[in-house]
C-alpha cells in the first residue's frame, strides 16, 4: 500500500504546509512544531485544534457585550430611567464592563489555542485545557491503537468539513477524542496509514 512518507509530493499535496499559520486548526507535517517530552527521532505528523466554526458561540457573546453599553447606557441616561445614578457612574461602569468582556474573550481564546491533539510517528497526544490554569494531558503509543473512526453530522459540519475523530486504544485511556477537527476523513486516513507503517516495521 502506498505510504504517505515515501513521496510527499504525490501524497496529500493540497494539505502540505511548509510554514503553518499559528492559528491554523489543521497542520500536516508542520515545520517548527515541537512539544514537551518529544523524543529525538519523533516527528509531528498532525497538529490539530478545534475548527473555528464552533468557536462562534464564545465570539458572538463578547461582541454583543461590547456593543451593549454603546446603545444601552445612553438610552438610560437620556430617558433618566435610573434617576439616582448620575452619568459619571456609567463612565466608571463602562471600563469595568469592557475589562470583564475582554477577559472572557481572552480566556476562551487561550483555552482554544492551547487545547490541541498531536499525532506523531510514535504516539498520539491529547492536551485539554479545562480552564486557564488546569490542563489534562493523555497519550498513547501507536502500537496500542485499535480503531480510528470519524463522526460528522449536521449541515455546518458537512459544509465546513469538520467533525469528531475517535481513537480507540488498549491503553489506560479507552479512547481519544479529537473534537470538531477539520478534515476528519483525512485525519482518519493518515492515522491508519501510520498504523500500517508501524505494523510493517
Amino acid at each position: 500500500m502506498p505510504d504517505i512518507f515515501v513521496s510527499p509530493d504525490n501524497r496529500l499535496p493540497q494539505i502540505k504546509q511548509k510554514l503553518p499559520h499559528p492559528l491554523s486548526a489543521f497542520m500536516f507535517m508542520p515545520d517548527g512544531i515541537s512539544f514537551e517530552n518529544q523524543e529525538p527521532d519523533e516527528t509531528v505528523v498532525l497538529f490539530l485544534r478545534r475548527n473555528f466554526i464552533p468557536n462562534f458561540a464564545w465570539i458572538l457573546v463578547p461582541v454583543a457585550l461590547i456593543l451593549l453599553p454603546i446603545f444601552f447606557f445612553p438610552f438610560i441616561i437620556i430617558n433618566n430611567l435610573i434617576p439616582q445614578f448620575p452619568p459619571s457612574v456609567f463612565k466608571l461602569i463602562s471600563p469595568v464592563w469592557y475589562l470583564f468582556t475582554l477577559s472572557y474573550l481572552l480566556v476562551n481564546f487561550l483555552i482554544w489555542y492551547f487545547t490541541v491533539s498531536i499525532v506523531t510517528t510514535e504516539r498520539i497526544l491529547d492536551i485539554d485545557f479545562l480552564n486557564i490554569l488546569q490542563k489534562k494531558v493523555a497519550e498513547t503509543r501507536l502500537s496500542k491503537v485499535e480503531d480510528v473512526t470519524q463522526k460528522s453530522g449536521g449541515f455546518f459540519e458537512a459544509f465546513f468539513d469538520y467533525g469528531n475523530v475517535y481513537v480507540q486504544t488498549a491503553g489506560r485511556e479507552p479512547y481519544f477524542l479529537f473534537e470538531s477537527v477539520p478534515k476528519p476523513q483525512q485525519v482518519v486516513r493518515i492515522v491508519n496509514e501510520l498504523l500500517e507503517r508501524k505494523e510493517e516495521i
